[in-house]
C-alpha cells in the first residue's frame, strides 16, 4: 500500500511551498531590523561623542580667563582695543591676539585685535569712536573681556556695502572711490564677522560686510588684510543707484555659430512678453526659436540678453540712458528717434518717440542680426563708449551718474587703430575714471579670456564666462539691476 493520503500530501506540500518564502521574508526583515538597530546604536554613539566634544569646548571656553573693564573712547586706534600689559597677562593675551568683549547687562559687544600699552590704567579698555558706536558701548560702560577662542578665517575676497549717512548712494560710492587709500587704511587690520557694520564719519558712510570668501558663519571671524586680499568690491547697501549703460555687442561672423544651448529661459521670455513683445511679429518670431535644449546662434543669445537688459533698466524707472553699440570691423551705435524728430545714439526712457520698449525690439533684432565681417575691433567699440560717456557728462553737468559698460565677445581682438589694443585703451582712457565700470562677458569656446579678464580688471569690473543661454540671461539681468565696483588694493 502506497504511503499516505494523496490529498493530505498535496496539502502539506503546498503549505511547505508557502512557508519557505515566508521564512525567507522573515529572515530578510530580521536582518534589516538588526542592521537598522546597529545603525541607530551607531548614531547614538556618534551623537554622544558630538555632545561630549561640545561640552568640552564649552567647558574650555569657560576656563578662559575673563575680566571686567571700563570702556574709554579715544580717536585714532584703528579698530584695536588697548589694555594694560598686566591685564593682558591675567587674560593670557598677547599683542595682536583677538579678544571678545561684551556688556553683561545688554549683551552688546564685539571682537577686536588687542594692543598692549603699559600707560593705559589697569581695568580700562580703550576703543575708538567707530568701534564704540558699532558695538553700542559708550564711555564708562563696563564690559567683560576674554581671549577669543578659535582661529580667524583666511579671507580671499570681501564685498562691502556702502550706505550714505546723508545724501545719495551714488555720491557715497564716489567718495569711497575718490578716497580709496584712506578707506583701505581705515579698514586694514580690523576683525570682522557676519553682519558686521561700522561708521566712517569722515567719508560720511556706514560700511557693511555683504559677503566674504570663504563665508563667515556663526562665531567665525576674519581679519581684513589688504596685503593678501588683492581686490574687493563695493556696492550700494540696500539702495538702487541710477546708472547709465552701454552694451558693446560683438557681431563678427563667428557669432553665427550655433552652439549656445537654450536652458532655463522661461522667466526671461515672460519679461519680454510683459512689454508687449509678442504683439510684434518680428519679436514673436524671434522668441519662437528658443526651444529648451536646442542650440541657437550666439548672436541670437546676444540679442535676447540685450532686450532683457533694456527691459530691466526701463522697469527700474530712473530714466537711465542705454546705448547699444555693435562692432566687428567697425563699431556703430544704434540710433534712436527721439521726440522732436531728433536722432540720438542711445535710448532714453520717456523721451523716445517710439511707442515703448516693445518697438525697440524690432530695431535691435534687425541690427544685431546684420553680420558683416570676420574681424573684431574691440578698441573702436570702447572708444565709441568713451564718446557716449563724454556726451552724457556734458548733457547732465548738474547731476552726473556713473556708467556701466558691458562688452560681449566670442573671440579675440584682431583689429585696432592708433588708439592701440583694447587693454591699452582701457588703461589709457578708463582706468583713471571713477564714474565708469567695465564688465566683460565671454561666450563660445574661442573667447580670449585673459584679454577679457584684463579689460574687466582695469575697468574695475568682472569678467564672466556664460556657459549657456540661461547663464547669459541671468547675468545680464543681474547687471541691469546692480552697480558693483571692484577695486584693487
Amino acid at each position: 500500500m502506497s504511503g499516505g493520503n494523496p490529498d493530505i500530501n498535496a496539502e502539506k506540500s503546498e503549505t511547505e511551498n508557502v512557508a519557505k518564502p515566508l521564512k525567507a521574508v522573515k529572515k530578510t526583515v530580521k536582518k534589516r531590523e538588526d542592521a537598522e538597530h546597529k545603525v541607530n546604536e551607531g548614531r547614538k554613539e556618534e551623537e554622544e561623542v558630538l555632545r561630549k566634544i561640545f561640552r568640552e569646548a564649552e567647558a574650555e571656553k569657560e576656563k578662559a580667563p575673563k575680566k571686567t573693564f571700563k570702556i574709554s573712547v579715544r580717536e585714532s586706534l584703528s579698530g584695536y582695543i588697548t589694555i594694560n600689559d598686566d591685564d593682558a597677562k591675567e587674560l593670557a593675551v598677547h599683542e595682536g591676539a583677538i579678544v571678545e568683549f561684551e556688556d553683561p547687562l545688554s549683551g552688546a559687544g564685539g571682537v577686536a585685535l588687542a594692543h598692549l600699552n603699559k600707560n593705559v590704567p589697569v581695568g580700562v579698555a580703550v576703543i575708538e569712536p567707530a568701534l564704540s558706536e558699532a558695538c553700542g558701548l559708550d564711555e564708562g560702560f563696563e564690559v567683560d573681556i576674554k581671549k577669543f577662542e578659535g582661529a580667524p578665517q583666511k579671507l580671499t575676497k570681501i564685498s562691502f556695502g556702502v550706505e550714505p549717512l546723508e545724501g545719495e548712494a551714488e555720491e557715497a560710492i564716489k567718495r569711497v572711490m575718490d578716497s580709496k587709500k584712506e578707506f583701505q587704511d581705515w579698514l586694514d587690520g580690523r576683525v570682522i564677522f557676519k553682519d558686521w557694520v561700522l561708521k566712517n564719519p569722515k567719508l560720511g558712510v556706514n560700511v557693511y560686510i555683504v559677503s566674504t570668501e570663504p563665508p563667515l558663519t556663526g562665531r567665525q571671524v576674519g581679519i581684513i588684510n589688504f596685503a593678501e586680499i588683492k581686490e574687493y568690491e563695493i556696492k550700494p547697501w540696500r539702495a538702487a543707484v541710477p546708472f547709465n549703460a552701454i552694451l558693446l555687442i560683438d557681431v563678427s561672423r563667428s557669432m553665427l555659430t550655433e552652439d549656445m544651448k537654450v536652458t532655463n529661459i522661461a522667466p526671461a521670455v515672460e519679461a519680454i512678453k510683459t512689454i508687449g513683445g509678442e504683439e510684434i511679429p518680428e519679436v514673436k518670431e524671434f522668441l519662437e526659436q528658443f526651444q529648451e535644449g536646442k542650440a541657437i546662434k550666439r548672436v541670437a543669445g546676444a540679442v535676447f540678453a540685450t532686450l532683457l537688459y533694456l527691459v530691466e533698466k526701463v522697469g527700474r524707472g530712473y530714466g537711465e540712458k542705454v546705448a547699444i553699440v555693435t562692432y566687428s570691423e567697425d563699431a556703430e551705435p544704434i540710433t534712436f528717434l527721439m521726440t522732436g524728430g531728433i536722432k540720438l545714439p542711445y535710448f532714453h526712457p520717456g523721451k523716445s518717440k517710439m511707442a515703448g520698449v516693445s518697438q525697440l525690439s524690432r530695431l535691435i533684432i534687425d541690427r544685431l542680426n546684420r553680420i558683416s565681417s570676420q574681424h573684431t575691433n574691440m578698441s573702436q567699440a570702447l572708444m565709441k563708449a568713451l564718446e557716449l560717456i563724454d556726451m552724457w557728462s556734458k548733457e547732465s553737468e548738474e547731476k552726473k551718474i556713473p556708467t556701466m559698460v558691458v562688452l560681449l565677445s566670442d573671440g579675440f581682438p584682431d583689429l585696432w587703430g592708433e588708439e592701440g589694443p583694447p587693454v591699452q585703451v582701457v588703461h589709457d582712457h578708463f582706468s583713471g575714471r571713477n564714474d565708469v565700470v567695465i564688465y566683460t562677458v565671454g561666450i563660445g569656446g574661442e573667447v580670449q579670456e585673459r584679454i577679457m579678464e584684463a579689460i574687466a580688471s582695469k575697468g574695475r569690473g568682472v569678467y564672466y564666462k556664460a556657459e549657456d543661454l540661461g547663464d547669459l540671461l541671468n547675468w545680464y539681468q543681474r547687471l541691469a539691476r546692480d552697480l558693483v565696483i571692484r577695486l584693487e588694493t
